[in-house]
């Protein structure tokens, strides 16, 4: 289970500054500090994409995975 705890404002300054520094521009991320990594967050996998998609047909996949990756190229900027 896992608890959300408020950061001080200091603190979250600080951060951003760090992330932007770095070119991370995700608003939510996983930050494990026993393996030193910081982890892009996403509300949804590319397998729950294709499993409310339903069955696609040969190539339907592909051109899913395609026009998600397009749509993607725009944030962040």
């Amino acid at each position: 289970m896992s608890m959300v705890r408020k950061l001080h404002p200091h603190i979250a300054k600080d951060l951003r500054e760090f992330l932007s520094e770095n070119n991370i521009s995700t608003k939510k991320l996983v930050i494990d500090l026993e393996a030193e990594t910081i982890e892009d967050y996403d509300d949804y996998s590319v397998d729950d994409i294709l499993s409310v998609a339903g069955i696609l047909k040969p190539g339907e996949a592909q051109q899913l995975l395609d026009h998600i990756q397009e749509s993607r190229e725009g944030w962040g900027k």
